[in-house]
């Protein structure tokens, strides 16, 4: 792959663990005198000498690729504020699973360093595009890396939701609410709610209802080539539909939500030996002998 010859460093929280792996990326850009930029909120995070961008923007069209530190949260907050466009994403994570944020602060600078030469692998995910119409009028455009939910956010009731997968009617959902994943949100959200795990470059829409009223209703995996149409019923309690859950918005009833692969891509750089088959079996702890891990507590 080309060489990334220079990084955008975001973080979005102060900790002393944030804040000594800023401090280790200004080290190692100095030693190995590979220019790094760090967005402008982070000025108190930095010593003088660090290169702080004036804005956003210039931090974006400056740098060949950005690095985001922290979970997979921040990883979101990182490819939201790019647009979803062909800017390279990497993540340095610290918060927990981390399935898109996969660079382990131990091995930081070495991975960026392979990075630099253009020891990587690319990989481009899916998109969902969500339209919100009402009353016949395009009301708001939202973009999801992950998914696209609707849930409760007042009284503890169950929503009805009518979900069509182009002109089919599938059916109408009792639920707690709805999650829209893309394969790449198949292991956030969706799989908290007991949704399929599906490979992220599979070109699919998962739909999974969230803790159904009728047992059947199980989470539908299908081809990304048709939108996903849905209705909020009458008698709803308040409802929010949320974006990655970073974007989000009040729904009323009758109000109609059209779903559908973007088109475009984000991108994300992933070391060689980070497979998602191995990263699944490390974070998931598959194949692990839970008889011998008991055995050792007693």
């Amino acid at each position: 792959m080309e060489k990334i010859n220079s990084f955008g460093i975001v973080a979005f929280k102060s900790s002393k663990i944030i804040n000594s792996v800023l401090l280790r990326i200004q080290s190692w850009s100095e030693q190995e005198k590979i220019p790094v930029r760090f967005h402008p909120r982070l000025v108190k995070q930095l010593p003088p000498e660090a290169k702080l961008c004036e804005s956003e923007q210039a931090l974006i069209d400056e740098s060949d690729a950005l690095i985001s530190i922290g979970g997979d949260g921040s990883f979101l907050s990182v490819a939201h504020m790019v647009k979803f466009t062909n800017k390279p994403v990497i993540g340095i994570n610290l918060g927990g699973l981390g399935f898109l944020a996969d660079i382990d602060p131990e091995h930081m600078e070495s991975n960026l360093n392979k990075i630099h030469r253009g020891e990587y692998q690319v990989f481009n995910r899916m998109v969902l595009q969500a339209c919100l119409v009402r009353k016949g009028e395009l009301k708001e455009t939202f973009f999801a890396l992950n998914d696209i939910f609707i849930n409760r956010y007042s009284m503890p009731k169950l929503t009805s939701i009518s979900a069509w997968y182009g002109d089919e009617f599938i059916t109408t959902f009792q639920a707690d609410g709805i999650i829209i994943a893309t394969p790449s949100g198949s292991t956030a959200y969706s799989l908290s709610a007991g949704g399929p795990i599906v490979e992220p470059n599979l070109p699919a829409i998962i739909i999974n209802p969230i803790c159904p009223h009728s047992l059947t209703e199980r989470p539908l995996i299908l081809p990304s080539n048709k939108p996903i149409r849905l209705i909020i019923n009458k008698k709803n309690p308040e409802l929010l539909l949320s974006a990655d859950g970073l974007d989000s918005i009040k729904l009323k009833n009758n109000d109609e939500i059209l779903i559908a692969d973007k088109g475009d891509t984000t991108t994300l750089i992933q070391l060689p030996d980070n497979t998602y088959f191995k990263s699944l079996r490390n974070k998931l702890s598959w194949g692990q002998d839970y008889r011998q891990w008991r055995n050792h507590k007693k």
